[in-house]
């Protein structure tokens, strides 16, 4: 924590003596596509989000558990392959969202589509159905059913999500940033100056009907009546009995990418270890018990400042030593700045950490930090273009710990550095 309220400090004092009045960039967390037609109060719109980059990156004291120990190439230099995210929406009236969208190409599966949320959105319901008994309630709360992202913490609207790249000001998400989609429901009521979310779900990305499958639950409470603030805190909880074949994707999974390709992996194949290249990916879903809080300042024009702070725990395999499983405690974090240049561009810098106090056994802890500093520029209102320096390094760990990233032995203190070049493109 000490560390966090240290680079937040630094990072206000930076601002206020770089303040600049620039109108903000502000991506919309909310992208309605493009309208394509409308037929009998329906409304249906399309939207496309594709992204390119090229990469120059070299990483040291590499080495991979492939039935031994293996060590890929230190220079990653290239263009990588080119992902797309494809979204359909449809407007009911004013009163129900009908969304779906799919991942034309990811890390970890280049060459295939891959479903990812589905749901629907119902703020009231319009004309004669029998169910507009339920609009009184309707006017306090809405409800979000189908197969989404669990509402924990800010990452869906902040981070890069495979092809969709302009809600995230760097070329990289931070090192963890949750994410994880599951059939469920959730309640919101958005009251004057603050919000409630409550929901669960079934803990698994998919269907799931083993009698060993339990439920998740989740709550997020957030504050905006002060201009130019936000505050929100999440908590997130699931625990499967013995047996269950798989848990909550939140922290495990990565299937929504890493922007630094091959990295801290035995390069792509179509055996997944291009999932996620470089992301720390914690516990293995069975049993989660995780908050967060969020702030996002934006008290002068064209500056923003963003913070969060979680901690998490769960159960968690070993990679290396098969059957080996243990308890996994660990803390993560990540401070924001950026900074509007002109009308166009900007800059912006992170630094994000993920600190282990316990990885299976008591007396193995650790850490993995990431430095990033880059800025964008928007050729056009839908292209952007960005550059980034990246530095990762892991430290603190046993030797041949390996399932904190994937199977990369983080006791051998591995890095990566270098450069990458993105141009993304978004309706």
């Amino acid at each position: 924590m000490k560390k966090l309220f240290t680079i937040i400090v630094m990072m206000a004092i930076v601002i206020g003596l770089s303040s600049h009045t620039a109108e903000a960039q502000k991506p919309e967390y909310d992208r309605k596509g493009i309208e394509v037609g409308s037929y009998n109060n329906v409304t249906f719109s399309l939207g496309l989000h594709s992204v390119g980059r090229v990469q120059y990156l070299q990483q040291k004291n590499v080495r991979v558990w492939d039935g031994g120990w293996v060590t890929p190439d230190e220079t990653l230099e290239g263009m990588q392959t080119s992902f797309a995210n494809l979204e359909f929406m449809f407007r009911i009236g004013d009163d129900i969202d009908v969304f779906f969208d799919g991942l034309l190409a990811t890390q970890r599966h280049p060459s295939q589509w891959c479903g990812n949320n589905g749901y629907m959105y119902i703020r009231s319901i319009p004309g004669n159905s029998f169910l507009t008994v339920l609009n009184p309630v309707l006017e306090h709360i809405d409800i979000k059913a189908g197969n989404f992202f669990a509402d924990f913490g800010e990452h869906q609207y902040t981070r890069t999500v495979n092809a969709d790249a302009h809600r995230n000001p760097l070329v990289g998400n931070p090192v963890l940033a949750p994410i994880g989609t599951e059939p469920g429901m959730e309640i919101i009521h958005n009251g004057n100056g603050y919000g409630l979310m409550i929901g669960g779900g079934i803990g698994a990305p998919e269907q799931d009907f083993q009698e060993a499958r339990n439920y998740s639950y989740r709550t997020k409470l957030w504050f905006d009546a002060v201009d130019g603030l936000y505050l929100s805190g999440s908590y997130y909880a699931v625990a499967h009995d013995e047996g269950v074949s798989r848990g909550t994707n939140l922290f495990r999974r990565e299937r929504h990418g890493s922007s630094y390709g091959a990295v801290w992996n035995l390069n792509n194949d179509g055996g997944g270890s291009g999932e996620g290249p470089g992301q720390a990916r914690p516990g293995d879903g069975r049993e989660v018990s995780a908050w967060e809080v969020n702030a996002i300042l934006n008290f002068l024009p064209g500056n923003r400042i963003s913070a969060f702070y979680g901690k998490a725990n769960g159960t968690g395999a070993n990679p290396h030593h098969l059957g080996l499983k243990g308890d996994e405690d660990w803390s993560y974090y990540s401070a924001e700045v950026k900074q509007d240049i002109g009308e166009n561009g900007y800059l912006a810098a992170r630094f994000s950490s993920i600190d282990y106090s316990k990885f299976i056994s008591s007396d193995n802890d650790g850490s993995i930090n990431r430095i990033q500093f880059g800025g964008g520029v928007f050729i056009t209102d839908n292209i952007l273009m960005k550059a980034e320096y990246v530095y990762q390094a892991a430290s603190g760990f046993q030797p041949e710990t390996t399932g904190v990233v994937t199977s990369v032995d983080v006791g051998n203190d591995p890095t990566f550095k270098g450069f990458v070049l993105e141009v993304g493109v978004s309706f």
